[in-house]
């Protein structure tokens, strides 16, 4: 009879173990295509970015030409809020579309992207803020050099990252009990597939309060490249805490990154 019983426990441990083994599997399969997908969204925006400021280096006039250029750049990202020349002065000289032209003329020298711009006269990400379109936003900017090599301002992309995320996964289906989620390096969702957490602070929200595990997982998202852990949070649209599963792993750009967060149910 016991070795009966230890029969069954073995299965069942077997059968148990199989099941974790495959679920880390498709949990390692999902968040390997979350990254990839946009990582390749962001190269998109670099290319065009480097060519619009290459192109405006070498000389475009700063009327039609450079104007078409910023609008060329803009066009087909339905992400997209706007894209501005920006002089070494800190002044949004060209902007487009049209609709945001009565910001031309504004100074933004003290915004810390483009504060950063100046200072490393390199690509910069930047973070969360908010524009002085009055959107809460991401800014990408691209150092311009003229044909002497000089220093001679930045070509701009503001950008919602959920936009751009919610496209890059267009037709990507995660499954029950799966969630996607993207940090900045604060530790602040710039995306999230339950919106009921859009934009919360994993280290600092108050709907988090109380939770933490999450709390100490979401300081080591913040402080570990990649990883994984367990910890209990509220089901999305109930208010029964479940046990969850998380791995992440680091996608670099530019001078910043992000973390991308697969989360799963335990079932």
């Amino acid at each position: 009879m016991k070795r009966v019983v230890l029969g069954v426990s073995l299965v069942v441990l077997t059968t148990l173990f199989s099941v974790a083994c495959l679920a880390a599997d498709l949990e390692k399969t999902l968040l390997d295509e979350v990254t990839s997908r946009t990582a390749a969204a962001l190269k998109k925006i670099d290319a065009d970015l480097s060519k619009t400021a290459k192109a405006v280096g070498e000389g475009l006039s700063r009327g039609t030409d450079m104007r078409q250029a910023l609008y060329d750049l803009c066009s087909g990202k339905s992400y997209s809020i706007d894209c501005a020349f920006i002089s070494v002065k800190g002044v949004m000289e060209i902007i487009e579309p049209e609709k945001y032209r009565k910001h031309e003329g504004a100074n933004i020298r003290d915004h810390a992207v483009v504060v950063r711009v100046h200072k490393t006269r390199k690509p910069v990400f930047s973070e969360l803020f908010t524009s002085v379109e009055g959107f809460q936003s991401i800014a990408v900017q691209y150092p311009v050099f003229n044909q002497k090599k000089e220093f001679a301002g930045s070509v701009s992309l503001l950008i919602s990252p959920e936009s751009m995320v919610q496209e890059s996964l267009k037709g990507l289906k995660p499954g029950p009990g799966t969630g996607i989620v993207i940090l900045q390096p604060d530790g602040t969702n710039v995306y999230t597939s339950d919106p009921s957490q859009t934009r919360l602070n994993v280290l600092k929200s108050t709907e988090y309060k109380g939770f933490h595990e999450l709390r100490e997982m979401g300081e080591r998202i913040v402080n570990e490249k990649e990883g994984t852990a367990t910890y209990r949070y509220v089901k999305p649209g109930t208010e029964k805490v479940v046990k969850k599963s998380a791995a992440w792993k680091t996608l670099p750009f530019y001078d910043s990154y992000w973390r991308i967060v697969i989360t799963t149910e335990k079932r």
